[in-house]
């Protein structure tokens, strides 16, 4: 064990949280930190210290954050939160790690002379919708025109899901119904259905465009011409419900009225079940190789992006740790993270259950060349 680090969880018991917590346990001390007190826990490890926080509380997410050299943001809602945690690591001295954050706080912390480095967008979505379209890249494009990436699954949303969800539609996360095309934000408000192979069954699931700062990034630093991101969704029902929820939290953007709003959801969405989780991430690349037109696949399948979220927040912690990272400042997880190295992480703690890369040449040839 490493003893020369300390890494603060905030919301270590969430499924993000609690992956990170599984990876990190016997390789550094952890304080663990959420909002309700788990006394059972405090003789259980020597080395996991456990601290009842509350993030809105700025007296005691400090004390929290006094003393550990990490501190990894897995708490949401982000768009509440904003920078409480990240200012509170800061004055602690303390290197910070977010699953999310993204442009929300880039846009706080770019222009300022930091003491601290600061990973964003460290999970699943954004984060590896990054990661694995640079691995896609790397293994075979001499020029890209064009990359699709859609991401989704069957997963139970919690309520601060939920709420990051309808907040992050708000605050410019991303732009709905539009895509990337030389260097512009095209609109496009046409929908799409598209098969996806679940555990060896085809399924038809409901694509909503919806292009981010990470996707437009991306296709900035790969000279990609035109860039789509999609989110699918398996229930076109649900789907609508999430889009009611956002255009009602528009009109009226206040605590409470989230909350009511969450509430509401919630109750809705109690009669479609989940029945078996399930979440993927297809990315499709169309460009050049030697001279020759290619088309590239990676479908990545798994039982839910919570664990890849935690991982990823994991590996950005020895990232930092590894000194990967030589100078202060902000960066973007899919920015600095090896893809290999994170595609064989994920394969090796067993948290991915499938994983496939086709290439199609221009001789119509399908050639699969890898699979996990």
């Amino acid at each position: 064990m490493n003893h020369q680090f300390k890494i603060g969880i905030i919301g270590y018991n969430g499924a993000v949280g609690q992956a990170a917590v599984r990876y990190l346990k016997d390789k550094y001390p952890l304080r663990c930190g959420s909002r309700s007190e788990h006394k059972e826990h405090s003789q259980l490890d020597k080395f996991m210290e456990y601290m009842q926080v509350d993030i809105y509380d700025q007296i005691a997410l400090e004390t929290f954050c006094a003393g550990c050299t990490i501190v990894l943001n897995c708490a949401g809602p982000s768009y509440s939160i904003i920078d409480r945690v990240a200012q509170a690591a800061i004055k602690a001295g303390a290197h910070y790690v977010d699953a999310f954050g993204a442009d929300l706080l880039e846009k706080k912390f770019i222009q300022q002379e930091l003491t601290n480095i600061m990973i964003l967008s460290a999970g699943s979505f954004p984060g590896l919708s990054g990661i694995l379209p640079r691995l896609l890249a790397q293994e075979g494009f001499d020029q890209i025109d064009k990359i699709s990436g859609y991401a989704g699954g069957e997963e139970a949303y919690s309520k601060g899901a939920a709420a990051d969800i309808m907040l992050s539609s708000i605050y410019g996360f991303g732009t709905a119904n539009a895509f990337y095309k030389d260097g512009k934000i095209v609109r496009d408000i046409a929908q799409e259905k598209i098969n996806v192979t679940i555990n060896g069954e085809e399924n038809t699931v409901y694509a909503q465009r919806y292009i981010t700062n990470e996707t437009i990034r991306l296709a900035k630093k790969l000279h990609i011409t035109e860039a789509h991101w999609h989110n699918i969704y398996p229930n076109k029902a649900v789907f609508s419900l999430l889009q009611q929820a956002c255009i009602q939290l528009a009109m009226k953007n206040t605590p409470e009225h989230l909350h009511q709003i969450v509430d509401d959801l919630m109750e809705k969405l109690i009669i479609f079940p989940v029945r078996q989780t399930w979440y993927t991430l297809v990315i499709e690349m169309i460009g050049k190789f030697k001279g020759q037109s290619i088309r590239r696949q990676a479908q990545l399948l798994c039982q839910n992006s919570f664990t890849i979220s935690g991982i990823i927040c994991a590996l950005s912690v020895e990232a930092i740790i590894e000194g990967i990272i030589q100078e202060n400042g902000v960066y973007w997880a899919c920015d600095i993270l090896n893809p290999s190295n994170i595609m064989r992480e994920l394969h090796e703690q067993c948290v991915i259950e499938d994983f496939i890369i086709t290439s199609q040449t221009e001789n119509h040839l399908d050639l699969e060349e890898g699979i996990l």
